[in-house]
């Protein structure tokens, strides 16, 4: 099978799976994967007082599923370069980026994965910095 379509298929199987939120809305835990995305003592007893049917659990699930949909589709755009990054300097051309696929002897490579949490420090300070301005 071509590797883009596999990875474009297992995308659309992690969409999916991350999308299912049920069982924490009806049984919020107050440590998230992430640290910084914790909930508070209030948010897990606002969610803990709604009444979740299947429906709601089924309408919260799609648009969850939508929306990082959207999210992926927003960051795909970026890489094929047919939409732009915000610049700090609009005179920047962003073209885009090229995944391909891995060959055996690249060890050395810095890896996306590695790279997405440490980067959200610097958004979140950029986008900071903006707002405080």
């Amino acid at each position: 099978m071509d590797s883009k379509q596999l990875f474009l298929r297992e995308i659309h199987s992690i969409i999916k799976e991350y999308a299912e939120v049920g069982e924490q809305l009806k049984q919020p835990d107050k440590e998230l994967s992430w640290e910084e995305f914790n909930l508070t003592e209030s948010e897990i007893s606002a969610l803990s007082a709604q009444k979740f049917t299947d429906e709601s659990i089924s309408a919260i699930q799609k648009i969850v599923r939508d929306n990082i949909m959207g999210a992926f589709h927003s960051a795909f755009c970026l890489l094929d370069g047919v939409s732009d990054p915000a610049s700090e300097n609009e005179e920047d051309v962003w073209i885009g980026l090229k995944l391909e696929e891995k060959l055996d002897d690249d060890e050395d490579e810095e890896f996306l994965h590695d790279e997405l949490y440490s980067s959200y420090w610097d958004w979140h300070d950029l986008i900071t910095n903006k707002n405080n301005s």
